[in-house]
């Protein structure tokens, strides 16, 4: 038994109408439709838009799938200590997860009279290596003038230490009254890396 061959392809309006006039013809030799006979073109057709849909339905599965792997690669925590990582294509890496983390350490609004160093643990380590040095920022409680800075003193793929920079009286400064430190409610930090 004789078989159409399918070939995925798909056009609108193509599908041949059989007529009632039209005489019962099936393949052969010199047969109408480049030899499948009319009996069979619809057929044919209909085959062929079957197969041109099964192809598109599984690339659409196989693309849903790359996209259900791309979204499972997004993950986080968004708490006060969190992170967020992203998937994505480096020009010069290759695939790669970025990680954001983000932080607060907190003092209890604590004078700060003299520079000071607080270590801090990222929430997850960074697995290959942080892309710039974090970033600190002071949270003041009070000033008294002048401003403790918040900076980064050493920092490795699990933490960092970082100072309360504070500015002191340099000796003879007649235009400054004693320093006694600045009141501070802590700092926050941000490492970026992959």
């Amino acid at each position: 038994m004789a078989t159409l061959i399918d070939s995925p392809e798909y056009t609108a309006n193509e599908i041949y109408e059989i007529q009632q006039t039209d005489p019962v013809e099936g393949a052969g030799t010199g047969a109408s439709f480049s030899g499948i006979g009319v009996s069979n073109e619809p057929h044919q057709r209909l085959a062929n838009r079957t197969a041109f849909l099964y192809g598109r339905q599984n690339t659409n599965i196989a693309n849903i799938g790359a996209l259900q792997s791309f979204i499972a690669g997004f993950s986080g925590a968004l708490k006060t200590n969190g992170y967020l990582k992203i998937p994505l294509t480096d020009v010069s890496r290759g695939a790669a997860i970025v990680i954001i983390q983000w932080g607060y350490y907190a003092l209890a609004q604590q004078a700060i009279p003299n520079d000071e160093q607080f270590t801090v643990a990222w929430p997850i380590s960074f697995p290959n290596a942080i892309l710039l040095p974090p970033l600190a920022t002071n949270v003041y409680y009070q000033t008294r003038g002048r401003n403790a800075v918040a900076s980064v003193v050493t920092y490795g793929a699990s933490g960092a230490t970082f100072v309360l920079d504070v500015p002191g009286n340099f000796p003879g400064d007649p235009t400054t009254p004693p320093y006694t430190g600045e009141l501070s409610n802590g700092f926050s930090w941000l490492p970026i890396g992959f």
